[in-house]
């Protein structure tokens, strides 16, 4: 410009820039959005397909076909143990009787102990008679019962009855060792029939030992045992048909059974560790812990590049976890079609985005070059008719200048506005005091209502929030400088918690007033302790005198004796609760707001809060909040913002939550009320 002599080449060169620069601004844009929105389609397409997997996997967990097979496997295992402890129990039971009205020497059965610890001849013979019918009875169930390869009777005074009887089995069961034993220690101490193994016995197979004591007149006699082989049931497993992978873990996490051969698909992941509780990935040890505290159900879990579903059941009588595992895409067939066919769908609306971004593209360039020309003639054209016009508003302003207020520009030609508003400025001088005065009126009376609707923002505040034993509540408020209104309230009804957060429709002091009538009718409603009824009684005195306005409202009553939360919502955000464990839930409800209809019907609902749930209630202030770009926060962003410090205490979670919402807007303000309820059970 510096180089361009003249106001007409100036002005040819700035009308031309500034006709075109838009125009290239808004193509390249165009183009960079298209390209983006063709990016974000893939995307949400793709989450969209996983989450239907998700989904179709997580309904009907208890009743699914592979759950209700676990169930069956682990009963049968359950009856396997129980009929083996009954019949040694029944064993120490004719043992714990001590007749000695027989004499029976079967040979090479009964061992009678030599060395420093012997007992008289006489209570020796008196052991052995005692034990002629119990031994009986342990050869019956032990012909009967192939799958145990050795029962046997210990006694206090030495005296070991073994059957099979073998050199190897004496060898094995030398006198007084069974003595030195964990599990003649366990029953002794335990005084009950008690579990040891799985352990690797003389046969390189994988065996368990039941140990019943002997008590006779309350005194310890002894122990009666069986060391049973797994082998059947590792045989049983291992003809298990189907796309599934069976496994066994006990109550320490560890993997007691599965297959030599490990899966080839994503279920390798499951398995890189014998433990699942030592496992690197998050999932996989939430998944060995879970199915501790349940007795059976199914869980699905992120394994490697895909997903993994687990259904499982309890084997009570060993406090094993019965398991069998399937890849996630061979368990959701019906979300498969639909992910195909929804991929379809995207590649066709990806196809259609970069068709329209060539088009967009070609355009652009016809009609930059049609600008470029038409800018130049009608810049050339224009320079010619304004340099007159600027010669005669110059004179004009000359006058002005020098104190000359009654003077008239003419009002023709391309800057006719221009010379209007010389001959105003002039006229106008005179009265600028006059209209500094109205203006600062005006500003007055606007400034008395904004100063109301802050101070009704500020006293709609609860000025305590009420604590309770084994909960923690925290909120976060930041009224915005907006007309709008949010409304929360925490107080007591009776022994519980009631809960109210809503969003008032509409701005201004009638905004203000139905803010103000809401928090009063909730708080003074006699059926407080009934949310429908309460809020269904709102609606109809908003009806009354809301004036057309709306609400809508969430309400809810914490129970902290019986760890329930009873709720309504009527158009309201659904809160959400995030479990120890990640997963997420998120209330049901929503529907019309207050006051759109003259009777509504509410229906309540009932949810338990379990150990370590974090129940999240939110504003739209904080999931629309913008950053620079005009990005909302969104909901999912909060989500995983309260899933990654759900074990933290509340007040660092709602620190966590307020660092991140003032980084994203970067002190931009808010365009409505940000208000957030976190809710804890310690």
């Amino acid at each position: 410009m510096a180089g361009i002599d003249g106001l007409r080449g100036k002005l040819l060169v700035v009308l031309v820039a500034f006709s075109l620069l838009p125009m290239v601004i808004l193509g390249i844009i165009t183009l960079v959005e298209m390209d983006l929105a063709s990016m974000d389609v893939q995307s949400n397409i793709t989450s969209l397909s996983t989450s239907l997997n998700r989904s179709a996997l997580a309904v009907g967990q208890g009743d699914a076909d592979q759950v209700q097979l676990a169930i069956a496997k682990a009963r049968q295992y359950d009856e396997f143990f129980e009929r083996i402890a009954s019949e040694n129990e029944l064993v120490a039971g004719y043992v714990a009787d001590g007749s000695a009205n027989e004499s029976c020497t079967p040979p090479g059965i009964w061992v009678a102990p030599i060395g420093s610890n012997q007992t008289t001849s006489e209570i020796r013979d008196a052991t052995v008679r005692s034990l002629c019918a119990p031994a009986r009875i342990m050869q019956a169930l032990h012909k009967a019962k192939s799958s145990l390869y050795l029962s046997y009777i210990g006694t206090e005074d030495g005296v070991l009855a073994v059957w099979p009887y073998s050199n190897k089995t004496l060898s094995n069961t030398a006198p007084f060792s069974y003595k030195d034993m964990p599990y003649y220690t366990q029953a002794k101490q335990k005084k009950k029939t008690v579990w040891t193994g799985p352990y690797v016995d003389s046969k390189g197979d994988y065996a368990i030992t039941v140990t019943t004591p002997i008590f006779r007149d309350d005194k310890f006699v002894g122990i009666a045992g069986m060391d049973v082989p797994l082998s059947p049931i590792y045989s049983d497993l291992s003809s298990l048909k189907g796309r599934g992978y069976p496994f066994i873990m006990d109550s320490a996490g560890l993997i007691i059974y599965r297959q030599k051969n490990k899966p080839e698909n994503d279920l390798n992941d499951l398995f890189v560790t014998d433990n699942l509780f030592e496992s690197t990935n998050s999932e996989v040890r939430a998944l060995g812990k879970g199915m501790l505290r349940e007795s059976f159900g199914s869980h699905v879990l992120g394994l490697g590049d895909g997903d993994g579903y687990v259904a499982f059941s309890r084997i009570a009588t060993l406090g094993w976890i019965f398991c069998i595992a399937y890849p996630a895409e061979e368990m959701s067939l019906p979300a498969r079609y639909i992910d195909s066919g929804i991929k379809d769908v995207a590649r066709s609306t990806t196809a259609g985005l970069n068709d329209a971004s060539r088009r967009v593209r070609d355009y652009a360039l016809i009609i930059f070059v049609l600008t470029v020309f038409s800018s130049l003639g009608a810049a050339w054209w224009i320079c010619r008719r304004i340099d007159g016009q600027i010669a005669s508003l110059a004179g004009v302003a000359e006058k002005i200048s020098h104190g000359e207020f009654d003077v008239e520009a003419k009002t023709f030609g391309e800057l006719a506005v221009l010379a209007v508003s010389f001959n105003k400025m002039a006229q106008g001088l005179k009265g600028y005091v006059a209209r500094l005065e109205e203006d600062a009126v005006l500003l007055g009376g606007s400034g008395k209502e904004m100063a109301f609707l802050e101070g009704v923002k500020r006293n709609l505040v609860p000025a305590n929030v009420p604590q309770e034993d084994g909960y923690e509540i925290q909120t976060l408020y930041w009224p915005s400088e907006a007309n709008s209104f949010d409304l929360y309230d925490i107080t007591r009804a009776d022994e519980k918690i009631a809960f109210a957060m809503a969003g008032v429709g509409g701005d201004g002091v009638q905004a203000a007033m139905l803010a103000i009538m809401s928090r009063t009718l909730i708080r003074a409603s006699p059926d407080k302790l009934d949310p429908a009824k309460a809020i269904s009684d709102l609606n109809m005195q908003i009806n009354q005198h809301g004036h057309g306005t709306n609400l809508a409202c969430f309400y809810a009553l914490l129970d902290p004796v019986n760890h329930t939360l009873e709720y309504v919502n009527a158009g309201f955000n659904p809160p959400f609760i995030v479990d120890p464990g990640g997963m997420v839930d998120t209330l049901g409800g929503g529907g019309i707001a207050l006051g759109m209809l003259n009777r509504m019907e509410l229906e309540k609902t009932l949810i338990p809060i379990q150990p370590g749930d974090v129940m999240v209630m939110y504003s739209n202030g904080v999931v629309e909040l913008e950053n620079g770009f005009k990005k909302q926060f969104g909901v999912e962003r909060l989500i995983n913002l309260v899933i990654n410090n759900r074990d933290l205490p509340a007040s660092e979670i709602l620190r966590a939550v307020e660092n991140d919402l003032l980084a994203y807007s970067q002190s931009n303000r808010a365009s409505s009320d940000v208000t957030l309820i976190i809710l804890q059970r310690s």
